[in-house]
């Protein structure tokens, strides 16, 4: 597909589309409840569609309403199950041990990069509890019975991990621990997890390093459950208005968990002006300054950031970006590649990319992988 982009400024309001994140955490969270429960989700993308079917596969009922998904939970498990996963790493990190904390024999399958994303420290700590995987690496079949105890992660690998653990452990009969061994990156994605979790009965106590998980605990559906719109997919619209124009998202929650609601600060930080009220922000371009930015909790931001920055005078710094490699695609030099093919100047040095802006770009050709 390709599509030709003129250059003009953006101005108005517009209706941010769901968290993809918060999305997957509360279609789990339904599915493991104990009565029926109405999501309100604006949007679907293919990963949500992965982690639905998957649930359905897993005995759960979930069909497509106005708006969003109406969720009948798990009440019997299959003899076996076929989890496509897609592309979707929240599909795959979340369910293994969701289905191995069921007892669910289970053959998880997965297309593009996905079988070669990182996932051995989960299968390491699944199978010293319990579990049996067939193979090293996607297509595999999970079987035997998870039981609790003491899970160690370090913290600078996926936070996936560590939330597939907080979903499954409580299922379970015995009491368990999660810990980080090394500082955590992504953090705010587990206090995603926790605040759905909280939402669905399931109230965990968690220190920044340890989660402590009683035995049998219920998942208690709140009957309804709106899924909060999602600041990265603003980042698009806020980092245009921030280069030149005034753009007004709707649906966003300044109070959110999610690590990409730093935007705010950093568009502060790059010179535009940013007001908040009642559930929107407002960007309107102004000052254009080089940016540095630690990445660690929000990787998803640099693309549109690195972009940004290519309109401010000086040398943007954003580290910290390592896990940004190990996406669908290798995100660090495809930002890189981008921004060349459009007249920038970048480059990528290990887990950092620099961008040197000159107050433009020329535009080009880009490779929209």
């Amino acid at each position: 597909m390709n599509r030709t982009v003129k250059p003009s400024v953006l101005n108005g309001t517009i209706a941010i589309p769901a968290s993809k994140s918060m999305a997957h955490r509360s279609l789990i969270c339904a599915a493991l409840s104990d009565c029926p429960t109405q999501i309100i989700c604006s949007t679907v993308s293919q990963d949500i569609e992965a982690t639905a079917n998957a649930l359905c596969t897993l005995g759960a009922t979930i069909q497509r309403t106005e708006s969003g998904f109406s969720v009948t939970p798990i009440r019997k498990r299959n003899s076996e199950a076929i989890l496509n996963c897609i592309e979707s790493g929240s599909t795959l990190r979340f369910l293994l041990p969701i289905a191995s904390a069921l007892g669910q024999t289970a053959h998880f399958v997965g297309q593009g990069r996905l079988p070669q994303r990182p996932i051995q420290p989960l299968v390491d700590n699944l199978t010293a509890h319990g579990v049996t995987f067939s193979a090293d690496r996607l297509p595999f079949t999970v079987s035997g019975q998870l039981h609790g105890g003491d899970f160690a992660l370090n913290g600078d690998v996926s936070s996936q991990f560590f939330s597939g653990l907080l979903f499954a452990l409580p299922l379970l009969d015995e009491k368990s621990t999660v810990s980080f061994q090394t500082p955590a990156q992504s953090l705010p994605y587990v206090q995603m997890t926790l605040q759905v979790l909280s939402a669905f009965g399931i109230d965990l106590a968690f220190d920044g390093t340890t989660a402590d998980i009683l035995p049998a605990c219920r998942y208690r559906s709140p009957e309804r459950y709106t899924v909060e719109g999602d600041w990265s997919n603003a980042a698009f619209f806020l980092c245009s208005a921030a280069i030149d124009g005034q753009i007004t998202a709707t649906g966003l929650s300044t109070n959110s968990p999610q690590g990409d609601r730093k935007l705010s600060d950093i568009l502060q930080s790059f010179g535009a002006n940013v007001t908040t009220d009642d559930g929107s922000i407002t960007v309107q371009s102004n000052d254009h300054k080089p940016l540095a930015v630690n990445c660690s909790d929000n990787p998803d931001l640099v693309p549109m950031l690195a972009v940004m920055s290519c309109f401010a005078c000086g040398t943007s710094r954003f580290y910290q970006a390592e896990r940004l490699r190990m996406k669908e695609s290798d995100r660090l030099q495809a930002t890189v590649e981008l921004i060349r093919a459009l007249g920038g100047q970048a480059e990528a040095n290990g887990s950092t990319l620099f961008v040197h802006g000159n107050g433009k770009l020329c535009g080009g050709t880009a490779d929209g992988k």
